[in-house]
């Protein structure tokens, strides 16, 4: 791992990867191919690095950067993945179930507001598993009648507000640092029932990664 972290350095330092570096790294991340959690810690020690390096080389170069890093690590078995989903009906609600049902390690939800059930019992059983859930939410929709937001801060799972005047009106999730739920679409049964809504799943490693920074910049700035 330490020479992986060296190999990653000095690429950085270049602002891109450059054919030799390329050469060098592509053995010790193809090392970790097929291991799921050593590809993980990758993945996270790199998101660190291009995290810290933006202010130095501006967000495009190191989303540009770590792209290419996730591109080798995942260089035979990564492939850009998205799909679209919509109500009335079911579809939305069943794919949110299972993005929280299928989260490993993290789950980063930033949404309006909660008042479906049926979303809340597979968040409340993925907190019971390990998985770190965090939740963002608006604070007036927060008192609403049917909110779900107290009930989950009940079950352990860390809620933040947004207490301004204007409304926290986003609606996306992040499982795992690497897929990315968001669309129209609010988490309440009407939604899935009376409303027209969207939802678009995605394992865009640009994507994931600008939401991934935009939730947690609210998440710090909410404390």
């Amino acid at each position: 791992m330490q020479a992986t972290q060296q190999a990653l350095q000095a690429s950085l330092e270049d602002f891109a990867i450059s054919r030799a570096e390329r050469k060098e790294l592509k053995p010790l991340l193809a090392a970790a191919q097929g291991d799921k959690t050593e590809q993980a810690k990758i993945r996270q020690m790199a998101f660190r690095m291009a995290t810290k390096a933006i202010e130095e080389m501006g967000e495009v170069t190191a989303m540009d950067w770590l792209e290419s890093v996730i591109k080798l690590l995942y260089s035979n078995e990564m492939k850009i993945k998205a799909s679209a989903y919509f109500s009335p009906g079911e579809d939305c609600l069943h794919r949110i179930r299972r993005l929280a049902g299928e989260a490993k390690n993290s789950l980063d939800i930033c949404v309006f507001t909660i008042t479906d059930n049926r979303i809340v019992r597979k968040l409340a059983e993925a907190h019971e598993r390990g998985v770190k859930v965090r939740i963002i939410s608006d604070n007036m929709k927060s008192d609403d009648l049917g909110s779900d937001m107290e009930v989950m801060e009940k079950f352990g799972i860390p809620c933040r507000y947004d207490r301004t005047a204007a409304h926290m009106h986003h609606k996306f999730a992040i499982a795992d640092t690497d897929l990315l739920l968001t669309g129209s679409y609010n988490w309440t049964r009407s939604a899935s029932t009376e409303n027209n809504e969207n939802i678009v799943i995605s394992n865009n490693i640009r994507l994931v990664n600008s939401f991934q920074q935009e939730f947690d910049r609210l998440w710090r700035s909410l404390r």
